[in-house]
């Protein structure tokens, strides 16, 4: 059995971080983003940088985007770039954008990919080969021009910048695709026709556990099993997640039937995606035009995914993207998940909130900032739940979940710290937004104080070495030193 070096070795501490979008640089100008990433407290930041953007021409390397990634971090930041093999002159399929294709010569592909690890080596640690080659909307080719291509760019990759970490494509749950909730089927045949004869060539397995956030952990263990399967042990990150999504809602399902046809259509790369920035802007699929003619007779759950909606309802779904993050991340960490990044920190054109594409109703009020006129910053309700959670879990090593037997719905976790108390973790799965139960656990220490996902103080009483906090499906995180909450 080949093992790799420990997670606590190869990836040391546990880092939250945020991606930037699916493209940075491609059809406008790179922005300032580290800052504000800094801000909520990510460690680490992604972005996706596209053959076409980074060699336009062949021999003629155009560094604009990665140079602006780079020159914003500061020496403490964590840096992962995504490389895309999309290009209208070196690649099977011409495109500037997706999908991703098998290099028409590979030795063209490694002298490009070499070149971009060259160009500032020691200042990104993560390289990853393509965004998700299990599905068709990101690499048109098999499981083997994958496995050809990855040998290809590992060695690039560590003969320009031998500290860098190779990443392989990210996994995701089959759910995306209706797959089920262990998402086993959609990615699993593709990776276990890549890790046959791939392990040597990566050093860490990503996914991206979109979908129910209580599917992660068995996501996370199927990842591993799989990895074992072939002979390996390597680390388990996910550089992309968020939620919730329309599809979450059962209630919502018969309306958005049309709209994950075209979904589904484009992701088996059945449809393609405009690859210019005018053809983006002018994209429209009908059954997304026709939700929005209807929109007042919809379900309440379905509406506050869409531009526009009752300001009630936009405040709703801002209380669940709250509770979406922290659950899910929680549960990631809880399963030895010690890189975890959001998707998106910021939406990636203006334009973008009021489009009438499918993707857009799926994915497009996910941003933790807003963004006008190319300027990232007016903060949405779930970036002060991620600085919050960032500055709780600043200095923890591990997050275990701890049972509890007779309370089958709750979810309670300690999170360790190297100095001081541990952090405890804590909700019930269910019930309503509005309902309370208490929790009493053993509290050794003189004070509590616990703030809920939302940041809110959350009252709490300590008596006879007993700590009692009202719970609910909303996490709240309890300190024996937190300061802080509104």
């Amino acid at each position: 059995m080949t093992f790799a070096a420990s997670p606590d070795e190869l990836l040391p501490g546990i880092r939250l971080g945020v991606v930037r979008g699916t493209t940075y640089g491609l059809f406008g100008p790179p922005e300032e983003f580290v800052p504000q990433a800094r801000a909520l407290g990510a460690g680490i930041v992604r972005v996706n940088i596209y053959w076409s953007q980074a060699e336009p021409e062949s021999g003629r390397f155009d560094w604009a985007a990665l140079d602006a990634l780079l020159d914003q971090l500061d020496d403490d930041d964590e840096a992962w770039v995504t490389v895309c093999a999309s290009s209208e002159w070196a690649t099977r399929r011409a495109t500037r954008w997706l999908p991703a294709s098998p290099a028409l010569d590979i030795d063209r592909y490694r002298h490009f990919v070499r070149a971009l690890a060259a160009h500032r080596p020691g200042r990104i640690r993560f390289w990853q080969c393509e965004i998700e080659p299990c599905l068709p909307l990101f690499w048109a080719g098999t499981a083997g021009d994958y496995l050809a291509q990855l040998r290809v760019f590992h060695d690039a990759v560590k003969q320009a910048d031998s500290a860098a970490l190779v990443v392989l494509g990210a996994a995701v749950p089959g759910a995306m695709l209706g797959d089920g909730p262990a998402g086993a089927h959609t990615w699993a045949r593709f990776f276990g026709e890549v890790l046959r004869d791939g392990v040597e060539h990566f050093d860490v397995f990503d996914i991206h556990p979109y979908g129910d956030p209580y599917d992660v952990p068995e996501l996370v263990r199927t990842c591993r099993a799989q990895l074992a399967a072939h002979g390996c042990e390597k680390p388990v990150v996910a550089s992309e997640h968020s939620g919730p999504l329309p599809t979450d809602f059962p209630e919502n399902l018969p309306h958005l039937a049309g709209v994950l046809a075209v979904h589904q259509r484009q992701f088996l790369g059945q449809e393609p995606v405009p690859d210019t920035l005018e053809g983006i802007e002018a994209a429209a699929d009908a059954p997304v035009v026709e939700l929005y003619r209807r929109m007042a007779e919809l379900p309440s759950s379905l509406q506050m995914f869409m531009s526009g909606c009752p300001s009630e309802l936009e405040e709703k779904r801002h209380r669940l993207a709250c509770r979406d993050l922290v659950v899910r991340t929680i549960l990631a960490l809880a399963e030895g998940i010690r890189r975890n990044l959001y998707y998106p920190i910021a939406p990636e054109w203006d334009f973008h909130r009021d489009s009438r594409a499918a993707g857009a109703l799926m994915f497009g009020k996910l941003q933790l900032l807003d963004s006008r006129g190319g300027i990232i910053g007016h903060r949405h309700p779930a970036a002060d739940a991620f600085e919050s959670m960032a500055r709780l879990l600043g200095d923890v090593t591990r997050v275990r979940r701890i049972p509890v037997t007779d309370r089958p719905n709750l979810y309670l976790f300690e999170a360790e710290r190297p100095q001081g108390t541990p952090v405890l973790v804590v909700w019930e799965r269910g019930g309503d937004e509005g309902s309370a139960n208490e929790f009493a656990w053993e509290w050794p220490y003189l004070r509590a104080h616990a703030v809920d996902a939302y940041g809110a103080r959350v009252p709490v009483d300590i008596a006879a070495g007993t700590l009692r906090v009202p719970i609910s499906p909303t996490p709240v995180f309890t300190d024996s030193a937190v300061s802080g909450g509104r």
